[in-house]
């Protein structure tokens, strides 16, 4: 295949059969991209350029990536699937939409801004919005002193004052696995969140303090990161990072109807990977689901050519 400037040559784009098209330049669909275009697979990857981790400076946990920027991560992933002649596309997806082509086809994917690209497979991969507690100042700190994974970025504010914001379910249990990193740790009991007697007693007994007059705003540094919290009663408290627990919603609503692969569905040519299936996936885990889904992908279109073989 020769490569396309997919900005330059938008029609020849939606002329061509793809034999995959990969939704989401993520670290799922770029690793999906990848294992399909070294496998010398004509691949699109439809982007429109707004990356979950896009609100934060640094990815932590990758391993030989410590500390690298998401947007680095991406500029590499892109360049080493391009130069394997995979192709980018800047377009946002409206529907994904099964179709019988004469020509193989199976997909028929239409983008926001009314163009249509057939494909043999399709694999989804963005990811999913972070629905916050509805407290102010919180989103605009998010990725910059709020968080959600202790894992992804609890090393970093170690032995520092550390606060988790009760939000649904489990909220104890993430204050228990914060005092890991931190012993100056606070639980604030906020919204509609319940903490039990017996809830409170095993918190007590870890050093977790607990605050229960709820939250009126997060406070900003002059830095533009979290420098505390204001409290309901008139108080403040000093804090460098609070944790909290978003509500997922994934970013999937192109699928609306359509059958996607797995157990139940194992001749459909949809792929979900990434935080668009998963929402507890990290960096490292979407690339590993990535390579594995390009790796089916590419099992699926050869079990494609040998049954049209033998039927021709």
């Amino acid at each position: 295949m020769t490569q396309l400037d997919a900005p330059q040559h938008a029609a020849e784009n939606e002329n061509l059969l793809w034999d995959t098209i990969v939704i989401g330049a993520g670290p799922a669909g770029l690793s999906a991209a990848l294992m399909l275009s070294r496998g010398r697979r004509r691949v699109l990857v439809l982007d429109h350029g707004v990356p979950r981790n896009r609100f934060t400076d640094h990815m932590h946990g990758v391993l030989g990536h410590e500390g690298l920027a998401p947007g680095e991560l991406r500029r590499l992933g892109r360049a080493e699937v391009e130069a394997h002649e995979g192709v980018f596309d800047d377009a946002e997806v409206e529907s994904v939409t099964p179709v019988e082509g004469g020509d193989g086809a199976r997909m028929h994917v239409v983008t926001k801004d009314g163009r249509g690209f057939r494909a043999r497979a399709v694999v989804v991969a963005t990811g999913l919005r972070d629905e916050l507690p509805n407290v102010p100042g919180l989103r605009a700190l998010w990725g910059r002193g709020v968080y959600a994974c202790p894992f992804c970025d609890g090393y970093e504010h170690r032995d520092r004052p550390i606060a988790v914001l009760a939000n649904g379910e489990h909220s104890d249990l993430k204050a228990h696995m914060l005092r890991q990193w931190s012993a100056d740790l606070v639980l604030l009991v906020n919204g509609s969140f319940t903490l039990g007697d017996a809830e409170a007693r095993s918190l007590a007994a870890r050093g977790v303090r607990i605050e229960r007059s709820g939250v009126d705003e997060v406070l900003a540094g002059a830095d533009g990161r979290v420098r505390g919290v204001r409290l309901a009663n008139g108080g403040e408290l000093e804090l460098e990072a609070i944790f909290t627990n978003p509500s997922f919603v994934p970013l999937t609503g192109m699928l609306d109807g359509v059958d996607v692969r797995g157990p139940e569905h194992p001749e459909s040519r949809v792929w979900v990977v990434g935080n668009a299936g998963d929402p507890r996936a990290n960096v490292p885990v979407s690339i590993g689901q990535g390579a594995a889904a390009g790796g089916d992908v590419a099992h699926a279109l050869l079990m494609d050519e040998i049954a049209a073989a033998g039927r021709g």
